[in-house]
């Protein structure tokens, strides 16, 4: 295990509902859950040491090595949506996010989570629009129906916070109302996702 790393409970990355792989700084598979495997279809045997953009096709990799760059230089999540290609040598499109793993003031290391992308693979996606995560959260919590009051209860935030996120969130996604907002960010594949499974047989 690099240094650093150590310390990290493998068995939570393990317990792991959604494909998660564990790697150093510079990419390299540390470990993967029996999820990440049963997406992939690759064994853990087979990817540890190997550099995360190996399955992802060559004209993605700039996108996604840019998104993995900024969670290790920049301590910033990533939440994107690009293509890799599986075992079987299907192209998948995958919505990844890269979480930077801390020891101390330092990065070691990153955890990426993939989940199913609800639009069909195309390469070179651009992750727009740009939500920060409360507005994911309250986005969710539009789609599950909850008043401007209901969700500053649920987070511990004032209406007006809710609101000011409301407002941003309209913006960015270029709609007026809720159910617009809704039907938008389902479209663009902004709600809580499914985890991304094996691939369906034929």
């Amino acid at each position: 295990m690099p240094p650093g790393l150590q310390d990290v409970d493998l068995s939570l990355v393990d317990s792991l509902v959604v494909p998660a792989s564990l790697h150093d700084v510079d990419g390299r598979f540390v470990h993967l859950n029996a999820a990440a495997e049963r997406a992939i279809g690759f064994s853990r045997a087979q990817l540890l040491g190997r550099h995360f953009t190996e399955p992802v096709p060559q004209e993605a990799r700039k996108n996604v090595a840019e998104q993995f760059r900024r969670a290790v230089e920049c301590g910033e999540p990533t939440d994107f949506e690009t293509v890799f290609i599986d075992a079987s040598g299907q192209l998948r499109g995958v919505r990844a996010q890269h979480l930077p793993l801390c020891s101390g003031d330092a990065i070691v290391g990153v955890l990426i989570l993939a989940f199913a992308a609800r639009r069909p693979p195309s390469v070179g996606l651009d992750p727009q629009p740009r939500l920060t995560p409360r507005q994911r959260e309250i986005l969710n919590l539009i789609a599950a129906g909850l008043s401007t009051s209901e969700m500053a209860e649920k987070l511990s935030i004032s209406t007006e916070t809710v609101r000011n996120h409301l407002r941003s969130i309209f913006t960015e996604l270029d709609v007026h109302t809720r159910l617009e907002a809704i039907a938008t960010a389902q479209r663009l594949g902004l709600l809580a996702p499914p985890a991304l499974g094996p691939q369906p047989p034929e």
